[in-house]
């Protein structure tokens, strides 16, 4: 498959992805995409999206908690 950004040859992985939906953050592990080696661009399988939002509407995920770093800018 060709990237639709930078039409460079994509090539199929298994990554993490993550979501902000609706103000939360959800993390999707084991996502199978094709992804794009020059600009990053990310193409997944409609059928695959559509399980993950059908997941999270469900709330068929696990809650836990992480730490993150937070950088905050200060307004000018």
């Amino acid at each position: 498959m060709k990237c639709a950004a930078c039409e460079q040859e994509m090539i199929e992985r298994i990554t993490e992805l993550d979501l902000r939906i609706e103000n939360k953050l959800y993390i999707v592990n084991n996502v199978k995409l094709e992804e794009c080696q020059n600009c990053g661009e990310k193409v997944i399988n409609p059928a695959i999206s559509e399980e993950i939002f059908n997941m999270i509407k469900s709330h068929k995920y696990k809650l836990k908690t992480l730490s993150l770093p937070v950088v905050e800018l200060q307004s000018s």
